[in-house]
């Protein structure tokens, strides 16, 4: 449809299921502590942070990035997280992304499942 389609970043979607470090999915602190370890590690800017807890459990967590965003919304009654990133750099493959999905099923003690990657186009 567009022939001047320019390559605008990737965009990670993880379902993490059956977490059982559970600390996690109540305690949006040690959450924050895990996505600041990813941002420190693959050298992300972190603009703000923004949280909501919601009664009787769970949270939502934002970092708004200059490169894009990471978003996190749990679920504890489903031992679940919804996890979210999107960045603009020009990465070459999907490493950094797995790199990251791995940590997170590894800390969270969680059910490996294939992340969705998807290639952002302008």
């Amino acid at each position: 449809m567009f022939a001047d389609t320019e390559f605008s970043g990737k965009h990670m979607i993880l379902d993490i299921k059956e977490i059982k470090n559970k600390e996690f999915l109540i305690d949006f602190s040690k959450m924050m502590e895990l996505l600041d370890q990813i941002c420190d590690t693959h050298q992300f800017t972190v603009l703000q942070k923004v949280s909501h807890k919601f009664e009787p459990a769970g949270y939502t967590l934002l970092y708004l990035l200059s490169e894009s965003h990471i978003s996190i919304h749990t679920f504890p009654e489903r031992d679940y997280i919804a996890f979210d990133i999107y960045t603009c750099r020009q990465y070459s493959s999907n490493r950094v992304y797995d790199e990251i999905h791995a940590y997170l099923v590894d800390i969270l003690g969680a059910k490996y499942e294939s992340p969705r990657i998807i290639d952002r186009v302008f």
